[in-house]
């Protein structure tokens, strides 16, 4: 697929890609119009809570989009650990076989085992690999990449710049859905609170917990009021309004958050950028209507924002609720003793919605709407404007705001459209060729010039009875239940007054359809790849040895940010200081001319860090910084690797690499690093496995 522009004619060609992370949320999601899905196995996938997929629910999964040519991307998008390394590979070559569209990958190590051992595997860079500027691009587009799931954290400039530079490679960008506080990748806050790595698949999502803010004068300490308690909860991303721009951007596909959501909620969200992106190809430009954006907001809102996509950071916190805020529909009037309440609309409701009140303080009330009393009559729905009476769960005060969180309406609408099978089957053309003493001859095909010819067991027979008609041939024939397809023009020929037995018309139809199944999946099946060589190269790669055997002894290194920390530390004993420029502040250039003299002192024992995130328009140029006075650099990204080895003579390697496993390492090893910092994630037995590195030192 190569790059979407929006051409004089509106034909936009941007792929819509939703998630799934059970069986019903991937028939939402292909019911509603997405071209691709997204999903995980029960191995190796970022999303470990949600339901996830069994072999045989994959491989149905793949029949099931592939028919109806849409494609299937299987999440591995974790770190791997040196003993899980085998079972990996082994799972890759599964999917290989299976036909999978693309795997996407978070683990550099295992991308590059990958493209050793299985070089027909389509591969998608995660946006677990931070890639956020050209330098990356360019790295993963020479291992052999794809597609790259871009950072989250990019303006439209940015992703363009990107465009510019590697027309041919794909751009994947999220459009819709929940945010991370931190960069994705980066982030090890619930792994350090909780133990529960995001890179292994097992977030605790500590960001959307309470805090609070202490401000400290003297020796008093205060509470910072009036933010919220959800200080770091960002709001959902919504970029429907954007579609023209990511068009112009040269954005391959758009990708929807959720595969941890319901089913329901990846109906309504598909649904409403298909339609959007339909519009847009006809129009050449697209303003999405009031309508939708309610109907998103409806099924799952923590506020709208467009995140980093556009200048404006305006609304990127959800700092009041974490969860789903619902759409506002009118506030408290008063309230009864018996909790009944009084309630002016603003917006509609009806029997079977939930409803929250928002209090100043306090846990907020709520009901699912069983009664609906206006004017002291029962209705099944109320108008704007209108005044209700319900029963509440808790007490309310008077002009305390209300908020619809469950849309009984939405979600039926949504549910009725996951059900709908019928409306995905297959339309198929028949026709049916009768001659006296021949074999009947059936002929099926579809609207993609896929075309099959079986014939019957017996040959035709004259009969004064029951002679077959066209009215007996369509029931016989239109018994496709079970099969993807559904009858629709069926043509008869040749000669009147005969019959077939039932069981031949029967067993033609089934063997039609089976070959005529084959025949649309054959282009989506791989080639296939030996087991026995794939387990041969498997081994081969497994058992390489280190690089390296020389011994080195251990040292004390430490990591700061100011020069001043850099002196003491020095001072202290220190082996090794590697400072984070990053942490330098406002008075970058005076701080840096500090750490060069003392560079110069020290013999190269102070190493400037470059940030794990900096991109083209960083106001700082630290790329320059470190060629004015170092020899040395640490890098904390990809992208900076081929850049540090052709401009310094010694390259350390930051723990932002994500280094979880030798197989990563090899990489650095090969480029010829001596020093590398290993993922803070890893326990005493994974890190076991880097012992056989005895020559590279290890932080």
């Amino acid at each position: 697929m190569g790059k979407n522009r929006l051409s004089r004619e509106g034909i936009i060609t941007m792929e819509l890609l939703a998630p799934a992370g059970n069986w019903e949320a991937f028939l939402a999601a292909i019911h509603n119009g997405a071209d691709a899905v997204y999903l995980g196995g029960q191995q190796f996938s970022a999303r470990q809570s949600a339901d996830n997929f069994t072999a045989q629910q994959m491989n149905d999964a793949l029949d099931y989009a592939h028919m109806r040519g849409k494609k299937i991307y299987v999440t591995v998008n974790t770190l791997i650990a040196d003993a899980e390394f085998p079972e990996a590979l082994n799972y890759l070559f599964r999917l290989q076989q299976m036909g999978v569209d693309a795997v996407i990958l978070q683990d550099v190590g295992l991308l590059k085992a990958a493209r050793t051992i299985l070089p027909a595997l389509r591969i998608h860079a995660s946006t677990q690999m931070t890639i956020h500027n050209p330098e990356g691009a360019a790295w993963l587009q020479g291992q052999g990449v794809k597609r790259i799931v871009l950072a989250r954290e990019l303006s439209a400039e940015e992703i363009k710049l990107i465009t510019i530079s590697f027309p041919r490679l794909e751009l994947e960008v999220f459009v819709h859905g929940a945010l991370c506080f931190c960069y994705s990748g980066q982030c090890l806050f619930s792994s350090m609170v909780g133990g529960r790595s995001g890179n292994r698949g097992r977030c605790a999502q500590p960001c959307r917990l309470p805090y609070e803010i202490h401000c400290r004068s003297g020796k008093e300490s205060s509470i910072l009021a009036g933010q919220g308690r959800y200080l770091l909860s960002p709001a959902d991303l919504c970029l429907i309004e954007y579609l023209p721009a990511l068009a112009e951007c040269g954005v391959t596909s758009l990708k929807i958050e959720g595969r941890m959501k319901r089913p329901e909620y990846v109906a309504v969200v598909t649904r409403a950028y298909r339609e959007a992106l339909d519009e847009l190809a006809a129009s050449g430009d697209y303003h999405p209507e009031k309508a939708i954006l309610e109907r998103l907001l409806g099924i799952f809102n923590r506020n709208f924002t467009s995140g980093y996509f556009i200048e404006s950071k305006a609304g990127f916190l959800s700092s009041r609720r974490p969860n789903n805020r619902g759409t506002y529909v009118g506030r408290v009037l008063e309230q009864k003793g018996d909790l009944n309440t009084r309630i002016r609309l603003s917006a509609p409701i009806s029997l079977g919605d939930g409803l929250t009140v928002w209090m100043g303080q306090g846990t907020a009330p709520a009901a699912v709407v069983k009664e609906i009393l206006v004017d002291n009559e029962r209705v099944l729905e109320a108008k704007t404007g209108q005044t209700i009476e319900i029963k509440l769960d808790g007490r309310v005060m008077h002009n305390d705001r209300v908020f619809k969180t469950h849309d009984q309406k939405l979600l039926t609408e949504a549910q009725a459209s996951i059900r709908d099978d019928a409306r995905w089957k297959i339309p198929v053309d028949a026709e049916v060729y009768l001659e006296a003493g021949q074999k009947m001859r059936l002929v099926i095909a579809d609207r993609r010039e896929h075309r099959v010819e079986v014939h019957s067991r017996n040959a035709a027979q004259p009969s004064q009875q029951h002679p077959l008609d066209h009215e007996v041939l369509r029931q016989k024939i239109a018994r496709l239940g079970n099969t993807p397809f559904v009858l629709d023009k069926l043509d008869v020929y040749g000669d009147n007054g005969l019959l077939v037995p039932f069981s031949d018309i029967n067993e033609a139809r089934r063997r039609a359809t089976d070959l005529l199944a084959d025949m649309i999946l054959q282009p989506w099946r791989p080639e296939p790849q030996s087991e026995n060589g794939f387990r041969q190269e498997k081994e081969l790669f497994l058992q390489q040895k280190p690089l390296f055997a020389e011994s080195l002894r251990p040292g004390l290194t430490v990591l700061v940010n100011r020069p001043e920390q850099a002196r003491l530390a020095m001072e202290a004993g220190a082996d090794m200081v590697y400072v984070d420029l990053a942490g330098l502040g406002q008075e970058k250039w005076p701080l840096m001319r500090g750490l060069q003299a003392m560079e110069s002192e020290r013999s190269d024992r102070i190493v400037p860090l470059l940030p794990r995130i900096h991109q083209s328009g960083d106001k700082f140029a630290y790329k320059q910084a470190v060629l004015s006075g170092f020899d040395s650099v640490m890098i904390a990204s990809w992208s900076d690797l081929e850049w540090a080895l052709a401009n310094v003579s010694r390259v350390y390697a930051d723990y932002g690499l994500n280094i979880y496993n030798r197989h990563t390492l090899d990489i650095l090893v090969g480029k010829g690093l001596k020093t590398a910092c290993l993922s803070p994630e890893l326990n005493f037995v994974q890190l076991e496995a880097f012992r056989e590195y005895p020559g590279i030192e290890l932080l």
